[in-house]
């Protein structure tokens, strides 16, 4: 499952999304897309239901959408952004 972590804060600009956590001092600005995912964590969920998401609202394949999630999970967790647990 992935999980929304630490304390931060979010606000629109456009299409996009800055984000920053007032304790760390850290700054992020995600593209439209890292937005929604952003959005779409809000609520816990697997990777499968987020790419399944993805896939229908994106012009994109599976499997790209997977590697592209997933490397983009990655570095939201190198911010302490979102935490992935085992499902099960």
């Amino acid at each position: 499952m992935i999980h929304r972590s630490g304390d931060w804060l979010a606000a629109r600009v456009g299409d996009e999304l800055v984000m920053m956590s007032a304790v760390k001092g850290n700054y992020l600005g995600l593209t439209e897309v890292g937005a929604r995912i952003w959005e779409l964590i809000e609520t816990p969920r697997t990777l499968e239901s987020l790419c399944d998401a993805l896939v229908a609202e994106y012009d994109v394949d599976p499997a790209t959408c997977r590697a592209e999630v997933d490397a983009f999970l990655v570095t939201l967790g190198q911010h302490d952004a979102v935490r992935i647990d085992p499902v099960g």
